[in-house]
């Protein structure tokens, strides 16, 4: 691990910029051809159910596929695969990958850095549900500050057509919008800003602020889409034990550097 003199391990002053001025930054070619080959081949083999170290309820089935007789191979139903990196070695080794690290730390300001979850997100081919406007840290309500980075991972190119993440410029810097409220922005908020749709090649990671809007649109090919979502944060961030409706995550993982008394 090294940084430059301008005191950033990878990424210029200028993308850094970018990222607190748009809540996301996309960095292309960012995985080897090794790396992600080991995460796909890992994919299909927990979503085929042939990882039994790893356990059932991390593996969700696509909505629309439940109800119907599922596909002979199983992984072509997953919609969702989370939390795998603390079963198995390949994405517990993805998601403290330099590449991605390197960036995290860039965007953080911090090398000390813990995992809040990891997920495999697959959109099946003609399914796909679509994701509605929303804000992670609204998911992750007892996590301050509410600063979180996603590296979003394209396993397979992203594109409109297959239901590539949408982001809204500039709306992490709106703050926390009660969940309440969410619902009542959908039609009225999209008009303030010009949605920007992020097709990435396989290899590409997007990175988004967990304040930042964002959503997808269905899968409308004949293939699937499958992306990595590895959600960081700094090992100094506090867990706020009141919140009783946050998600239950398992504990964190140390990504790099150092933990600190009564942080997460």
């Amino acid at each position: 691990m090294s940084t430059e003199a301008n005191g950033l391990h990878t990424l210029s002053r200028a993308q850094v910029e970018q990222f607190r001025r748009d809540g996301f930054l996309v960095v292309e070619n960012l995985l080897s051809e090794d790396d992600m080959a080991a995460v796909r081949d890992r994919t299909d083999l927990i979503a085929g159910g042939r990882a039994p170290h790893v356990p059932d309820d991390c593996v969700q089935v696509e909505p629309g596929l439940r109800d119907g007789p599922l596909p002979e191979d199983r992984a072509l139903a997953v919609r969702k695969i989370y939390k795998v990196a603390h079963y198995d070695d390949v994405m517990l080794a993805h998601v403290r990958n330099p590449r991605l690290v390197d960036v995290i730390a860039d965007l953080l300001g911090s090398d000390d850095i813990k995992l809040y979850l990891d997920q495999i997100l697959m959109k099946p081919a003609f399914h796909g549900s679509a994701q509605a406007w929303h804000q992670d840290s609204g998911s992750w309500r007892d996590m301050f500050p509410m600063d979180l980075v996603t590296a979003w991972c394209a396993l397979d190119d992203a594109t409109i057509a297959n239901g590539c993440l949408w982001m809204a410029p500039g709306t992490h810097r709106w703050g926390m919008i009660p969940r309440h409220l969410q619902s009542d922005l959908q039609n009225s908020f999209v008009g303030q800003f010009e949605p920007v749709p992020v097709e990435i090649p396989a290899g590409g990671v997007s990175f988004h602020h967990s304040l930042v809007f964002h959503s997808s649109r269905p899968n409308t090919t004949p293939h699937r889409r499958r992306g990595s979502a590895v959600h960081y944060m700094r090992a100094s961030t506090i867990k706020d034990e009141t919140v009783t409706d946050a998600p239950k995550v398992p504990p964190f993982i140390q990504v790099r550097g150092q933990s600190f008394p009564g942080c997460v």
